[in-house]
């Protein structure tokens, strides 16, 4: 049996409740969708300053949960200056199923903003959430909930906000979900 190294670890191995963003620099495994809504949401409790998404459809059964959006509410709440990007490659079909995440950007316009991503930049397939300039969570297959996440490791976080904001700087407001703004 394969013995995990001393810098990586299932979830199964910890509770992610206990892991402190910007602290704990342990990279483990995520292998199921609620390993992966639950160091989203705890990524969302913990934040302070911002959390950048790379999403192709906002992922319901991750982003579109009552924590997690609880969660962001008490963030935009507590930290006026805190912001959550969203890079967003297909919105139709969220906005035609409903979404709450767009529910709540509608009432805290100033603390979400989506953006569509330039056609210069091809869809990786990829998906990964940053929290603040500390934690990441990355899923290489968005199809699959297969994927790494660390709460303090910021040698790639800054690696991944580089190409995110690379990609936001041109990129353009999302016109399916301007249109509910007006």
């Amino acid at each position: 049996m394969n013995k995990p190294d001393d810098n990586q670890a299932g979830v199964t191995a910890l509770s992610v409740d206990e892991l402190r963003l910007g602290h704990d620099n342990l990279e483990f495994q995520l292998h199921s969708r609620n390993q992966v809504a639950q160091v989203a949401h705890t990524f969302a409790s913990q934040a302070q300053r911002s959390l950048l998404l790379y999403t192709r459809d906002l992922e319901p059964e991750i982003y579109d949960q009552t924590a997690f959006l609880e969660a962001l509410s008490q963030l935009a709440r507590l930290h006026r200056q805190t912001r959550f990007r969203i890079l967003i490659a297909d919105s139709r079909h969220v906005i035609q199923q409903g979404h709450r995440l767009i529910e709540l950007a509608l009432r805290l316009r100033s603390f979400i903003e989506f953006r569509r991503p330039n056609p210069d930049y091809p869809e990786s397939g990829e998906t990964f959430l940053l929290a603040d300039n500390a934690g990441y969570l990355h899923r290489p297959n968005a199809n699959r909930y297969e994927g790494s996440a660390n709460f303090n490791d910021p040698a790639r976080v800054t690696e991944w906000r580089n190409r995110f904001m690379e990609v936001w700087e041109r990129s353009e407001p999302d016109v399916e979900i301007r249109r509910l703004y007006l």
